[in-house]
Formats: structure tokens, sequence, C-alpha cells
């Protein structure tokens, strides 16, 4: 018998933690931390003591309190005695913080399996975020799409998916009962739709037994959902008419997005201008994707802001830094020469604007669009705009999801066909009834069995 229990992105968006056992054999498929962590219990500096392990994480229920999974000196102040794991391996679908947040917690013993991309990608944000995104003292498998991994009886063959990071993936498991399909996240809108359609093609071919599908967008019945082509058009508006600096704002995560603005200020003429470390994550990922070089390329410069002896010596800055120098542009450059840049702008950089005085700038919003709508954001959102105010910046939005939109999801649906549908990073699992017969919405810590008696399945 094969069982899925969900430990997290059940009933939510993110957190997913997916313990799939079959005969003895456990694999996790991601193990990350819900976007409304703490929430109801910690608040900026109120938060758990890092230093002090699971202890307060399992006062709270924060995470699940099981046995043979977590590291010894996570359970050292805790009630959970420590015995060594009889986890498998765990598998992540790609690095945003919702799928890797938590592997700091697992006993070290446990093998993690991620894409080439993903890991240098968590590699380049642990250098500059040390608490973001630490493996610890894992053992570490990197795999490609197409590659077949065999844990135990099981294989699973990752595939890559189009998401808003490099180096997303779906796993296809053959497992005793059938094969299960996980998706990850992934979208249909972008310039990798291809990798998210071969996906689909290879699950559809196996005649899966269940499928894990997100549905981060179900609830979102959208009149037109806008693609990343969509977002560039617009860019490259709005800097074309712009009279000064245009300011942009959008995740450094997000390469194709960085891509997209790169493409539209060298179309407009312009030169883009990014921070010390989207520089870093660049150069760290150019041997993985196509991408200009940082330190050479000619429509790419790298902000440096005033530091310490405020004479741009290279003892200012950490060494990371250092080698982009040769590539530097100052407030006084930008402000000097406005209408020659678009410059990435980040909430927290946003001080740099006493030191470049804009006139007539434009700030173009590419950054998720929860932000400017949850209500948890408000006094962010109040500041900032406060800064667009202060300057007589006029402000734009520009930006398109990282995730499937809901006529996609049901498409894919379709076109996979599966014998059992359970969605996963979603608030809306019930939308999936509408083409699917035997749709399973799972609570947290719910486990369902698969069997081989056979399903029924919607077609066509």
């Amino acid at each position: 018998m094969t069982t899925l229990t969900f430990y997290g992105g059940a009933g939510e968006i993110g957190g997913n933690k997916i313990l799939l056992e079959d005969k003895g054999v456990k694999i996790y498929l991601d193990f990350g931390q819900s976007f409304n962590f703490g929430d109801e219990f910690f608040l900026d500096y109120l938060k758990p003591r890092t230093a002090n392990g699971l202890e307060v994480y399992f006062e709270f229920g924060l995470v699940p309190k099981l046995p043979k999974l977590y590291s010894q000196t996570m359970l050292s102040r805790t009630d959970l005695a420590y015995k060594p794991s009889d986890i498998d391996a765990v598998f992540i679908s790609h690095v945003h913080s919702d799928h890797v947040g938590h592997l700091p917690f697992l006993d070290e013993s446990i093998p993690v399996y991620m894409g080439h991309g993903a890991h240098q990608l968590a590699e380049a944000y642990h250098k500059l975020y040390p608490g973001l995104f630490d493996v610890g003292e894992h053992k570490l498998h990197l795999f490609k799409s197409g590659d077949k991994i065999k844990v135990g009886h099981l294989i699973i063959e990752p595939i890559h998916v189009e998401h808003s990071v490099p180096g997303a993936y779906g796993f296809i498991v053959h497992t005793s009962s059938g094969v299960i399909v996980y998706t990850g996240d992934f979208r249909m809108h972008g310039p990798k739709s291809l990798f998210s359609r071969e996906f689909i093609a290879k699950a559809a071919s196996v005649k899966p037994k269940v499928l894990l599908i997100e549905g981060t967008r179900m609830g979102q019945d959208v009149e037109h959902n806008f693609t990343e082509e969509e977002v560039g058009k617009k860019a490259l508006e709005v800097i074309k008419a712009s009279k000064g600096v245009v300011f942009t704002y959008f995740s450094m995560m997000n390469i194709d997005r960085f891509l997209t603005f790169y493409e539209a200020a060298k179309k407009a003429g312009r030169v883009l201008v990014v921070d010390t470390k989207l520089a870093y994550i660049l150069d760290m990922m150019k041997d993985k994707i196509a991408l200009p070089d940082v330190l050479s390329d000619k429509h790419l410069r790298v902000y440096f802001r005033i530091s310490k002896s405020c004479t741009y010596n290279e003892k200012d800055y950490y060494v990371y830094e250092r080698p982009f120098l040769k590539n530097k542009i100052t407030a006084e450059e930008v402000g000097a020469h406005p209408t020659k840049y678009v410059m990435h702008m980040g909430f927290f950089k946003l001080m740099e604007l006493v030191y470049i005085r804009p006139l007539k700038a434009d700030f173009i919003y590419s950054q998720s669009e929860h932000f400017l709508e949850g209500e948890e954001n408000e006094e962010q959102r109040e500041v900032l705009m406060n800064w667009m105010k202060h300057y007589g910046i006029t402000f734009h939005k520009a930006h398109c999801s990282g995730h499937c939109s809901r006529k996609d999801l049901l498409e894919t649906v379709k076109a996979i066909n599966p014998e059992i549908l359970v969605p996963v990073h979603t608030e809306n699992g019930e939308g999936y009834r509408e083409v699917h017969d035997d749709v399973r919405v799972v609570k947290r810590g719910e486990t369902i069995e698969i069997g081989k008696k056979v399903g029924k399945r919607r077609r066509g």
C-alpha cells in the first residue's frame, strides 16, 4: 500500500511537506515553510530563538512533531527524543522558501535531491543571506531534467517546468501502486512555457494514478492572464516615455523578470543598473543560464552605495562586492544622467533616492501583486507611496504571476487525466471538481491511501 501524508501545503498556499511511503521507503516532496508561518503568535522581532532549535516550533504546532525526522541539535531542548532518521530522501522542486525553508530542521543523514540550477541559486542566496537556504550537512544529489533516480524500489523522474525562479521541476514517481505525479509550482505564460508543456506531456504519457497539482490561482478567475511578454511591452512603453530615471522593483530570484527589464532597457537605449547583490546572483548563475556578463556587458552597470570612507575604496565593501567595482556606477552619475538608466530599486534600497535626487522619474512595480493587495503589507505600502509622492515619482505596475492561471490549471488536469486528483498549495482545491470526478481535498496531517483499485476519471 502506498500512502501520502500532507504535513504542509494542504488547504494553504505554500509550505509543502508531502510524505510518500511505499513498502518501507519514505521520501518527502519538498520541505517548506508556510507563508503565514507563525503569524498567530509572532510579529517583527517577536520570533522563535533559532538557538533553541524546535522547542518553540513544537510548542505552537508550527512544524509536525514527528520522530526520526529532525536533527539531534534541533531536538536538544524538546521532549522528543532523537532517533536516527528512517527518511530515505527529500526531493526539492525549487528553491522558494515555501518549498525548501525548513530543510535546516532535518536530520543531516537524510539525502537531499535538487536540480543543478536550483542548487546554484540557493548557494548564491545563502552567501548573501546566511539565514536562508541552508542545506546544512545533508548529502546533496543534483539532478537534471530526464534523470531517473532510484530510491529503494521507487523511481523518481524530475522534469523541468517553468516558474518564476530558475531550476524548477515537477516529479514523476513510480510506486508499487502506480505513478504519482507532483507538479511543484509551474506556469504556462512565460518564455520557457515549453518546459511546462514537456512536463505535462510526459505526465500524461505515464497515465498516473495520482496527480498532486498546485492551485495557487484557482480562486482567481481573472479576465486576462498577463504574460511575461506583456510585462516587457509595458516596461518598454514606460521607459521610452519617461523623462527621468526609471526605477523598477522585482524579485532577485526572478531571472526571467531580470531579462525582461534588461531587454526593455536595451531596446529603449538605456542601461540597466543593478545592485551588488543582484550582480552577484547573476554572476553565479551565468554558467547555468544564458545571461549577460555583469562585469563587461555595456548594457549593465553595478550600483555602489556610499560607504565608510565615501571614496568608493574597495575596503569599504564586502569581498563578494569588490570584483564588480570595475563596472561601478554611483548615485551622482545616475542623478546627473537620469534618462540613460533603468535602475533596480528594492523597497529596502529606497534610501538611495536621497542621494540620486530624481526628477520626473518613474517607478515600475513588478513584484508580487500580494504586496500591493495584502492587508499585512499596509504599512510598507504606505511608506513606499510616501517616497513616491515626496520625489514626484510616477508609479506603474507591470507584473505577471509565477503560477498558472485557473484556465491553464484546469486544462492541465484534463491533459494529464489522472485517476485521483489531489490539490496542494491552494485554498481553493474544490474548484478542480469542475473537470475531475475524484478530487481529494486534504487537510494538514491527513493521510490518503493509494490502492490498486481504479478510480474515476473525467475525460474530454
